[in-house]
């Protein structure tokens, strides 16, 4: 059973005939005949009563019109969903991050995070840098911020690299 054999039960179904349907669904008639007699054969049921005035369901048939729609509706669901999550992410992201670096980011992450991006939540674990890898390792965090690059851990991936300057005021020595 494939849902384009579903789709296509549902539409000869709902028009009352194979050659509505084939007009609806933009699809050849024969198409149509051939994809529902797939699923009367995989099922081992008559599904539709032919004749000249078009089609009824069987005792089977209103069976799985009714499962049809059901799952061809949790497909249009779960597509809406995934699209509406890939143009708006949303839910919540934890961040591992050092602490003096959260000192810098934090508000500046949070606020282009509440911004750009008001259907996610965000949660930072401040630590140092050795734990962070060891919580990122074991799953705790879906992204941190490294003083360095874990090479030993096998799960990660660094995304960008930033170096990090020691500066003075100038004229004047450090110590």
């Amino acid at each position: 059973m494939e849902i384009r054999q579903l789709r296509y039960f549902v539409g000869v179904v709902e028009a009352g005939s194979f050659t509505k349907a084939a007009g609806f669904l933009n699809v050849a008639q024969s198409a149509l005949s051939l994809h529902v007699r797939q699923l009367e054969e995989g099922f081992g049921t008559q599904l539709l009563i032919r004749d000249r005035t078009g089609v009824s369901v069987t005792a089977s048939g209103a069976k799985l019109l009714d499962r049809a729609r059901a799952i061809l509706k949790e497909i249009r669901l779960t597509e809406v969903e995934l699209t509406n999550t890939a143009a708006s992410p949303a839910g919540e992201v934890t961040i591992g991050i050092p602490s003096g670096t959260a000192r810098v980011l934090s508000g500046p992450l949070l606020e282009t995070v509440r911004n750009e991006l008001p259907k996610v939540s965000l949660k930072m674990v401040e630590g140092m840098t050795g734990p962070l890898e060891e919580w990122m390792a074991a799953g705790r965090f879906n992204l941190a911020v490294l003083y360095r690059t874990a090479d030993s851990v096998g799960r990660m991936t660094v995304l960008a690299r930033e170096d990090l300057c020691l500066v003075v005021p100038s004229g004047e020595p450090p110590f």
